[in-house]
């Protein structure tokens, strides 16, 4: 079972304030690598949804999504979203994310 990591503007309940920026989205899925070839949005091999103005992350399942961890952190910095994980009902901040390791090659 994938667990997933949801970005966007949320307020303590989980419901969304306002819809996240999609170009600045775009911007940090291209700059991460993030299509496959059917140029579906994915992060570390696994799709990405969008729903109600918010990004979902496929983050742990099996093993962490540190692609997507890394994601989630630049869309925080650049955008002050939030990020939860809606099934547990927790908000989650960046300082518990790892992040990907090796942040250059994933500069694109």
């Amino acid at each position: 079972m994938i667990h997933n990591l949801t970005a966007g503007h949320l307020d303590q309940d989980g419901a969304v304030t306002k819809p996240l920026d999609m170009r600045v989205v775009r911007k940090l899925l291209t700059e991460m690598g993030g299509t496959d070839a059917d140029c579906e949005p994915t992060l570390g091999g696994w799709k990405v949804r969008f729903e109600d103005g918010c990004v979902i992350l496929p983050w742990l399942g099996g093993r962490v999504n540190r692609v997507a961890e890394e994601f989630a952190i630049r869309l925080h910095r650049e955008t002050g979203c939030s990020l939860a994980d809606r099934e547990h009902g927790r908000l989650i901040e960046p300082a518990q994310l790892q992040g990907a390791k090796d942040k250059a090659a994933l500069a694109g």
